[in-house]
């Protein structure tokens, strides 16, 4: 009887805390957060639909005329024509059926740079180098350290987000597949010795400036770097939050420890991408001029000039099928969205005003 009281207990207690966190707490779009937004008069026009039964994953590379989506089951892609009126090709990745579970691979991210696949075993750490209906398979093992992000510069080389033993900590570092030779970034990341757990976010690259971006979740801020990891510069996002939200700690489970979150992980910046010196970025933060009717139904992206910083105007796409954006691409005047069971186009007539001052 005890026992039970016991238990009775601890989740009463662990439902109070919950609720004095919720009342108590900082929890965005409560209040207001400090800025406003202008929006471009004509965001879009012209939307095409993709409905499926599958449930997508993410964009895992495109060509001029297809994108490749990955899905919920293992080591499937689908190869979806980006005027989404074509046939849908399912396809297998062969490395899954043949090693797969022999090299006891976990955290496998794909990236498709046709005819060529890429496969990140991101904890073993390993690249995976191999081609649709293809025999032939070239394993690179890294050195010590798993990686959590990764981005293409060019064909056989990425910038990684990688594990740093020294610092506790993840740093950018430059991989050549081709030659083992593996370059680290000096003075580019900020050091928590967290693990890397509060300065999670996105990586990505503009291929026309030859530039790395890495946009943080939880902060508006916006990290700039060549390819060959120097010169970095900062931006910050549309929003004001200037500062970590998150508090990080550790946790022990028997010999084993590691880092967790102790607040809540509030992510300020959902999703973004970058092109021609432009950062698009999906905000989950509510602007002072905004209604939270309208904020709740549509996904807000702010449009922000990378050569001086410069916030030029968002854009906003009302939900589907009850759902935000949960990531996308920008490709020939065209965002193309990617929710849950579908891919939709939009059709952008932006007027953006790219002078430096």
């Amino acid at each position: 009887m005890k026992s039970y009281i016991y238990i009775l207990g601890i989740v009463l207690l662990a439902f109070f805390i919950i609720l004095a966190v919720f009342a108590l707490g900082d929890i965005p779009n409560r209040h207001n957060n400090g800025f406003k937004r202008s929006y471009f008069r004509t965001a879009d026009s012209g939307t095409r639909t993709l409905k499926l039964r599958d449930t997508l994953s993410e964009f895992i590379g495109s060509t001029a005329a297809t994108i490749f989506v990955s899905t919920a089951t293992e080591g499937e892609v689908l190869e979806v024509g980006k005027g989404l009126g074509g046939s849908v090709k399912r396809m297998k990745v062969p490395f899954f059926a043949r090693f797969y579970d022999s090299l006891q691979f976990s955290s496998l991210s794909i990236e498709i740079d046709s005819p060529r696949i890429y496969l990140f075993a991101e904890n073993k750490p390993a690249i995976v180098k191999t081609e649709f209906d293809s025999a032939l398979f070239e394993i690179r093992i890294l050195p010590p350290g798993v990686f959590t992000r990764e981005a293409m510069i060019d064909t056989d080389c990425f910038i990684l987000r990688k594990f740093e033993s020294r610092l506790t900590d993840q740093i950018f570092v430059r991989y050549d597949f081709r030659t083992g030779q593996l370059k680290k970034e000096n003075g580019i990341s900020q050091i928590y010795g967290d693990g890397g757990m509060i300065t999670d976010g996105q990586l990505h690259v503009d291929y026309d400036s030859k530039k790395v971006y890495y946009m943080y979740y939880y902060r508006n801020l916006l990290l700039a770097f060549d390819t060959s990891l120097r010169s970095v510069r900062k931006f910050s996002s549309r929003d004001t939050v200037r500062s970590f939200q998150l508090k990080t700690g550790l946790v022990g489970n028997g010999p084993a420890t590691a880092y967790t979150n102790i607040t809540p992980a509030n992510i300020i910046n959902k999703a973004n991408y970058v092109q021609d010196g432009l950062l698009y970025n999906e905000s989950t933060l509510k602007a002072d001029n905004e209604s939270d009717a309208f904020f709740a139904d549509h996904s807000v992206i702010d449009i922000i000039n990378l050569k001086n910083g410069r916030y030029l105007g968002s854009i906003n796409f009302p939900t589907f099928d009850g759902r935000k954006i949960a990531q996308f691409m920008i490709s020939d005047n065209r965002l193309i969205a990617l929710y849950t069971h579908a891919i939709v186009i939009y059709r952008l007539d932006l007027a953006i005003d790219r002078r430096d001052q």
